[in-house]
């Protein structure tokens, strides 16, 4: 089925492109979620506009991710956990923590923005990247500690 997408989505393409996808993608996934329009004629002399008013939408989110990583750079996250002597943890510093502690601080992000390899289980100072989008990423500075 030939669609033309409306909004940007990941591994598919780009918002104005048109292009041939299977029919039932199109029909239960892009249409029902409004992210493409089938590419009919009238549709296709839209295509200009669709490419602006996604333009105009990324811009506006990018903007707002900006101001959320200048928050997120400036904020140091602190966790005291029980630990071993030689520093390793009984638990760990996940994601969820992570997120707790941002929405603390009036910065909502969601688990998948958190870019963090594997669980912190060590005590010492990390560096948590926080990815909004491709452009734009953010660096949140954490101590772990021992105590408790």
């Amino acid at each position: 089925m030939k669609i033309i997408l409306i909004e940007t989505i990941e591994n598919v393409g780009k918002a104005g492109q048109v292009m041939t996808v299977k029919d039932g993608f199109a029909r239960n996934y892009l249409i029902p979620k409004k992210y493409a329009i089938i590419a009919t004629a009238n549709n296709l002399k839209k295509v200009e506009t669709i490419e602006k008013e996604a333009k105009a939408k990324v811009d506006k989110k990018n903007a707002e991710f900006r101001v959320l990583a200048d928050k997120i750079n400036g904020l140091e996250a602190a966790f005291v956990r029980r630990a071993e002597d030689d520093g390793k943890l009984f638990g760990s510093v996940a994601e969820v923590d992570l997120m707790k502690f941002l929405a603390d601080h009036g910065v909502s992000v969601s688990k998948n923005n958190i870019v963090l390899d594997k669980h912190i289980k060590n005590t010492g100072d990390y560096a948590v990247k926080i990815s909004f989008s491709a452009e734009i990423s953010a660096t949140l500075k954490v101590k772990v500690e021992a105590g408790g």
